[in-house]
């Protein structure tokens, strides 16, 4: 799933999910448990306890979000890279419903996405920007070596940052001083490393991806 506002800007689930996560709990009235992925934006558990809903956090891959649809009452779950189940449908990602319901809130609520968006961030308290790329590594031997690394001497510092947290639920997602993440996942198919991040703008977001590109190089 993802979308397009009226000025034809992109806008990921990062942006979709905290907008469904409203209409279904305001203009449908339904409740349950939000599910979603550690690559996931820090919005979604603000918006979550704004609503007054429960929040279970996952590895990443919907597998992980419908096994929990399976124990318990989930209202939505979704992961970054788009997929989107609900709890009132079937245990899977099903893209149809959600553009549905996306095209929905904006009838429903009379606004343009991104004015949602940013309508809600604003009630939370919380402005961010999101991206992610993915780095080719040369071999399996190298991925091997960076794996090593992160295992042996994770950074201490980050883009000028001191780590003050690092979460091990899938990949090693460093949380730093200032508030932004930066999260690293290796493919376990590919030499592909994946390399996530938000901070409090596109700046920020694009000088941390930097950091870590540059880091992965020096220990290839």
């Amino acid at each position: 799933m993802a979308a397009a506002d009226s000025q034809g800007n992109f806008l990921s689930s990062q942006i979709l999910i905290p907008i469904l996560i409203e209409h279904l709990a305001i203009r449908r009235g339904l409740t349950g448990e939000v599910v979603k992925t550690v690559s996931g934006s820090d919005l979604i558990p603000k918006i979550a306890q704004f609503f007054n809903l429960p929040l279970y956090e996952t590895a990443i891959g919907y597998k992980y979000i419908a096994d929990r649809m399976l124990s318990a009452d989930v209202l939505i779950g979704g992961e970054e890279s788009g997929g989107v189940g609900y709890g009132m449908h079937i245990p899977e990602r099903d893209a149809l419903l959600s553009a549905l319901l996306v095209l929905e809130a904006v009838v429903e609520s009379g606004e343009d996405l991104t004015q949602a968006y940013q309508r809600l961030q604003q009630q939370v308290g919380f402005d961010s920007a999101y991206d992610r790329i993915d780095l080719p590594l040369a071999s399996m031997a190298v991925r091997s070596r960076l794996v090593e690394q992160l295992q042996t001497h994770p950074p201490k510092e980050v883009a000028g940052q001191a780590v003050v947290d690092c979460l091990t639920v899938d990949g090693y997602k460093f949380r730093l001083a200032d508030g932004r993440w930066l999260l690293i996942r290796f493919s376990g198919t590919e030499p592909v490393l994946r390399l996530y991040c938000e901070a409090a703008n596109i700046q920020q977001v694009n000088q941390t991806l930097a950091w870590a590109k540059d880091w992965a190089n020096r220990c290839q």
